[in-house]
């Protein structure tokens, strides 16, 4: 009796049995080994948000203190701006952290 496999997988077949290959697609480019390359969005998203974390982050602590007081009427967006620019410079380094952990595995799991 055979057993069943957790995932089935759907394969072309010539009427001798052997597996059909795709036509070669001449529409998109192709990467290292002939996979087609086509970004995640969602990666592209999480890139461009980690680097406006970081640039916001860092570009307001590099502007310096802002000041509070009866002349700016209390707080203002550059004061609350201002005390949490060091947690969106962390939170930008943690994301490339973790897209660099993400893009490893991704290629790890594509060269086998």
């Amino acid at each position: 009796m055979e057993q069943q496999s957790a995932a089935l997988g759907f394969r072309e077949v010539d009427k001798d049995g052997n597996t059909v290959l795709p036509a070669p697609d001449d529409t998109g480019t192709t990467g290292a080994g002939g996979h087609r390359f086509a970004p995640n969005p969602f990666i592209v998203v999480l890139w461009v948000m980690a680097a406006a974390l970081i640039a916001g982050g860092v570009g307001t602590l590099l502007r310096g203190p802002v000041a509070i007081g009866p002349l700016s009427n209390g707080f203002s967006f550059d004061f609350v701006l201002f005390t949490f620019a060091p947690q969106l410079a962390l939170a930008g380094f943690a994301t490339v952290v973790f897209l660099l952990f993400w893009h490893a595995w991704h290629w790890q799991r594509h060269r086998a």
